[in-house]
């Protein structure tokens, strides 16, 4: 690599070099062009670029989400400047800049399939700790609709989730769209609060099957981010989600299923399957020390 990298904080001028990197991407095009202004409006987090003399060669994303937590998306490079180290440096600076923050833990998602990204994450020190393969489905009209859990039964959540096994299976993690985080009692609070909290009840009142349930902002997709519950009962309240979907004007459904054979045949014979993208989604985290110590794993 010619030069010293420059890392620094994107600025609206980046743009043309942003959508000539992403040009290159996928052959149907890339997504950060459409978030591009809100990346750069997160005063929270961070976009930064990479520059080689006057050239911006690479990006990236960097998310603060509570508690310590980061996740790391959209680290691009110019075709004709990889494979010079320059992702490596990228990945290696946001560890640092979060770690200087605060940040108690990192993680980040890639293909099953992007080994040179699964290296650089083993070499920054990240574990692989999750699979998921990207689901859809589409909404369901006039089906029997799902109860959405109040604060009433945050007690009834808390337990569930304690004795979840899909959360032990994730490392307690969820998704929200396409970025991971932890389904924390404050978390849950949260999402019970602002009406994100499907349920199945028993016949004696007590909680057989939970999900959460999130629109996007276009009001297009609605994201299933967790599932549990005993299978019949998942089955009827993945049905009743789809028409939950249909209700808040979603046209089809979309969610991130880990490697876990009873839950994928559950929601399976909910109506949902494979999406338009096969591949499965690797979560990688490393859990990182105080800015004034050695970082280490968990």
């Amino acid at each position: 690599m010619d030069g010293e990298l420059t890392i620094r904080p994107a600025q609206p001028g980046d743009r043309p070099a942003m959508e000539r990197i992403c040009a290159h991407t996928w052959d149907d095009g890339d997504y950060i062009p459409e978030v591009w202004d809100l990346w750069l409006a997160d005063r929270q987090g961070g976009l930064v670029v990479g520059e080689l003399g006057q050239q911006v060669v690479a990006l990236s994303k960097i998310t603060f989400q509570p508690a310590g937590q980061v996740w790391l998306e959209g680290m691009r490079v110019d075709p004709d400047y990889r494979r010079q180290g320059i992702a490596g440096q990228f990945l290696r600076y946001s560890i640092e800049h979060v770690r200087q923050r605060g940040a108690r833990v990192v993680r980040l998602g890639t293909s099953a399939n992007n080994t040179t990204v699964h290296k650089l994450a083993a070499g920054a020190g990240m574990a692989h700790i999750a699979s998921y393969v990207f689901w859809k489905a589409d909404s369901l009209p006039g089906g029997s609709l799902p109860i959405l859990l109040t604060s009433e039964q945050a007690s009834q959540v808390s337990a569930f989730l304690r004795q979840s096994p899909i959360l032990a299976h994730t490392h307690g993690l969820y998704h929200s769209c396409w970025s991971w985080q932890e389904l924390s009692a404050g978390r849950a609070r949260q999402l019970l609060e602002t009406g994100r909290m499907a349920g199945h009840l028993g016949g004696d009142g007590t909680l057989s099957s939970q999900a959460i349930v999130e629109l996007e902002e276009q009001g297009d997709v609605l994201w299933v981010g967790f599932a549990d519950g005993n299978p019949p009962a998942l089955i009827e309240l993945a049905t009743a989600v789809r028409a939950h979907a249909a209700q808040a004007g979603a046209k089809k459904l979309e969610t991130m299923v880990p490697d876990v054979d009873w839950l994928r045949d559950a929601l399976c014979a909910a109506g949902y399957g494979f999406g338009d993208w096969q591949s499965e989604l690797w979560i990688f985290e490393r859990w990182l020390s105080p800015a004034s110590g050695d970082e280490h794993d968990r």
